[in-house]
């Protein structure tokens, strides 16, 4: 629990560097009006008091009775009354003690309005509700301003964590599928004790090294994730051998970055999907390039004609699933997928809007 008292979860230190900010900047600005620093000191003090009053009761008693009951007429009889009070106050520390302790910084309004008395003053309806307001609601427009600024603030934080939460708890559910698949091939090639094994560990151990260390930022470099995409398609190149044939062109010399892990999943899909039943040749292309203000990655790979195929076709896979929320997340309004399927294919479009390397 935070050990400050709070005003509408407001430190109250805050609003304590507010007024002093607002005291030391009527002071500082008023400085010639006035014969000495005790003048400009005193006269502020009283004003700052009025201020603060009308701020605080107009914030948290008649806004929120406003905001319960919704009754405008009573809400603007009660500031017209506060300021009325205030005026009432104003008035009497002005014409008893300010007029006549400090003459000469009184001396102009005198002149012309000496001759009022205090009743007069009392109920000058010009004052009340013209010349008091405009001064002395400016520090509540500036309360008002940075609460708003600040609630803004925390809910925009809070959006984010919540973003990030939910984009590790995907990519924890991304990670497993894909260890699972590569392990699948590394246990393959063991049991036949195949030479290409120890490649298979090697490659893994970037891919894991990578995902472990490499991965856990908002954004990575493009460069990155290229290599990743090529230890996975070496990966799966050793497990298929020459029932694959695969294409993959990088025509990106920029330094750009991207959400990491976010291209790997339309690429296990490929081989998931277009190599894995297949009984004779697969053709998987891909492509990565820039277009203007977009980075332009496509992937093909064409389907078997099994039975097995034909029913799980339909279903979206837990994989696309996440990459659909986690563009959502990282690239609202700024991405756009396309999927086109047809009983011999696959195809995906993905435009992501350039980022430049930090």
């Amino acid at each position: 629990m935070n050990s400050y008292f709070v005003i509408s979860n407001k430190p109250i230190y805050k609003h304590i560097l507010f007024w002093i900010i607002v005291f030391l900047f009527y002071t500082t600005s008023a400085r010639e009006r006035f014969d000495s620093v005790e003048e400009v000191v005193i006269t502020y003090f009283f004003h700052i008091v009025f201020q603060l009053i009308i701020a605080y009761t107009i914030l948290y008693f008649i806004l929120p009775d406003y905001k319960r009951n919704n009754n405008i007429i009573k809400t603007v009889l009660v500031i017209g009354l506060l300021f009325f009070i205030i005026n009432i106050l104003y008035v009497s520390i002005r014409m008893f003690f300010l007029e006549k302790a400090y003459p000469n910084c009184y001396e102009t309004f005198l002149e012309k309005h000496g001759h009022l008395t205090y009743e007069e003053r009392i109920f000058n309806l010009k004052a009340i509700f013209f010349h008091l307001p405009i001064f002395y609601l400016q520090p509540l427009f500036f309360l008002i301003a940075l609460t708003f600024y600040e609630r803004q603030y925390k809910i925009s934080k809070t959006n984010e964590q919540r973003k990030m939460v939910e984009l590790k708890a995907l990519k924890q559910q991304l990670n497993p599928h894909f260890l699972f698949n590569t392990l699948n091939n590394l246990y393959a090639l063991a049991v036949e004790k195949s030479d290409k094994a120890p490649e298979v560990i090697e490659k893994l151990s970037n891919i894991l090294d990578y995902m472990l260390y490499g991965s856990d930022k908002k954004f990575v470099s493009i460069q990155k994730e290229v290599d990743l995409i090529e230890n996975y398609l070496a990966l799966e190149q050793v497990r298929y051998d020459d029932r694959v044939l695969v294409s993959f062109k990088n025509s990106i010399t920029e330094n750009l970055t991207i959400a990491p892990l976010l291209l790997l999943t339309f690429v296990e899909n490929a081989f998931k999907h277009g190599v894995s039943q297949e009984l004779k040749l697969a053709t998987i292309k891909i492509n990565l390039a820039t277009e203007k203000e977009n980075i332009i990655f496509n992937i093909f790979n064409t389907k078997p004609s099994t039975n097995i195929q034909k029913k799980s076709a339909s279903k979206k896979t837990i994989g696309l699933i996440n990459i659909e929320q986690q563009l959502e997340l990282l690239y609202p309004n700024t991405h756009d997928l396309k999927i086109e399927e047809t009983p011999e294919s696959f195809s995906v479009q993905l435009k992501l809007k350039k980022q430049q390397d930090v």
